[in-house]
C-alpha cells in the first residue's frame, strides 16, 4: 500500500511534529503543525476521525498511523502529510507543462485544468457515473478503468485519500507519470519506487487566510487566490 510506504518515509519528520490546530470543513481539511506548517487535503465525508475532540497537542505521526481505515480518516492524514516540505526544494510551476504529445490520462474529482499540449485526453472521473465527452476531453467513470495504455499519467493525490492509488497504478502503463493535487504528499522515495518522476504541490503563500478560508468554508475558488503551484522532477 503506497500511502504506508509514504507514511514510512515521513516517519521521522512526523514524529518531531506535534498538531495544534485542525479544521475539517466540507470541502477540504487543513491542518496547522508546531512549526507553524500547514497542510491541506480534500475531505471525502466517509467515517469518523480517530480521536476527534482531543487531536490539538497529538503527536502528528500517532494521529497519522490512527486515521487510515476510512475516507474521512486519510482526509486528515493526507493534510499532515502535506503539511511536510520545503518549497525551496521546488519550481514554480505546473508538472503537467514538462510533457506533451501522445495520450494523456488523468485520475481524479473532476479536474478542471487545460490539457491543450497533448494529442489525446482521457479523464477517469472519480465522480462521473457516464461516458462523455466535453471538448476534445474524454471523460469516463472510474470504475471502468481498465489495463489503460498512456503516454502520460496524471495522478491527483485525492486518490491517495480516496485508497485508489494501488489500483491506478496496477492498471496502467505509462511512459510518465506525475503525481499532483492539493492533497500531494513530499515523499520522493517512494513516489520513485513507484515510477512517479514528478511531483506537483500546492502551497499556501498566506498561511493563515489558507487555514481561515478552509475553516469557514471556502471554494477552491477563493483558496486559490493563497496558494500557489509548485512541482519538482523526482
Amino acid at each position: 500500500m503506497i500511502l504506508r510506504e509514504v507514511i514510512e518515509e515521513l516517519s521521522y519528520q512526523l514524529k518531531q511534529r506535534k498538531i495544534i490546530n485542525v479544521c475539517v470543513s466540507p470541502t477540504y481539511t487543513s491542518v496547522m503543525l508546531d512549526d507553524q506548517s500547514i497542510g491541506i487535503s480534500h475531505t471525502i465525508i466517509d467515517g469518523e476521525i480517530e480521536g476527534a475532540g482531543e487531536i490539538i497537542g497529538k503527536n502528528a505521526y500517532n494521529v497519522v498511523i490512527n486515521n487510515l481505515d476510512s475516507n474521512l480518516q486519510r482526509s486528515l492524514s493526507l493534510a499532515i502529510l502535506n503539511a511536510l516540505g520545503d518549497i525551496n526544494d521546488f519550481t514554480q510551476g505546473d508538472p503537467i507543462n514538462l510533457y506533451s504529445g501522445g495520450k494523456l490520462c488523468v485520475f481524479g474529482f473532476s479536474p478542471q485544468l487545460s490539457y491543450s499540449n497533448f494529442d489525446s485526453v482521457i479523464v477517469y472521473d472519480f465522480i462521473s457515473m457516464e461516458n462523455k465527452r466535453v471538448g476534445s476531453t474524454e471523460i469516463r467513470p472510474f470504475s471502468s478503468l481498465s489495463h489503460e495504455v498512456c503516454s502520460t499519467a496524471l495522478i491527483f493525490a485525492s486518490s491517495l485519500v480516496n485508497n485508489t492509488i494501488d489500483r491506478i497504478l496496477s492498471q496502467i502503463s505509462a511512459n510518465h507519470l506525475i503525481l499532483t493535487g492539493i492533497s500531494s504528499v513530499d515523499a520522493p522515495i517512494s513516489l520513485k519506487n513507484h515510477g512517479f518522476e514528478a511531483l506537483g504541490k500546492l502551497f499556501p503563500i498566506e498561511k493563515y487566510r489558507v487555514f481561515r478560508t478552509i475553516c469557514e468554508g471556502g471554494s477552491s475558488r477563493l483558496l486559490s487566490k493563497y496558494m500557489t503551484r509548485y512541482f519538482k522532477k523526482l
